[in-house]
């Protein structure tokens, strides 16, 4: 992994920059680390859902679906279905 760093600026609405300035100051942390983490986390989190929706789509091609339907009873018989 690169370390190269790239220098970014966005605006944010003062009360999300105080509170991350206030998560900083308790984790004993700079803004930019919770920052980081933060793009990482949300990166990782949509990549993971992503890779579900491409499974689903290939699964889908394959003809492997089921109807809503099909789902309904199935849930209704398991005794799970919302009334």
């Amino acid at each position: 992994m690169s370390t190269t760093e790239k220098t970014i600026s966005f605006r944010a609405l003062t009360e999300k920059i105080d509170s991350l300035d206030s998560l900083a100051a308790a984790q004993d942390r700079p803004r930019s680390y919770l920052i980081n983490e933060a793009i990482t986390n949300y990166i990782e989190l949509h990549a993971y859902q992503d890779a579900l929706v491409r499974k689903g789509l290939a699964e889908m091609r394959k003809g492997r679906v089921v109807s809503h339907e099909e789902v309904v009873k199935r849930l209704k018989r398991a005794g799970r279905a919302r009334p």
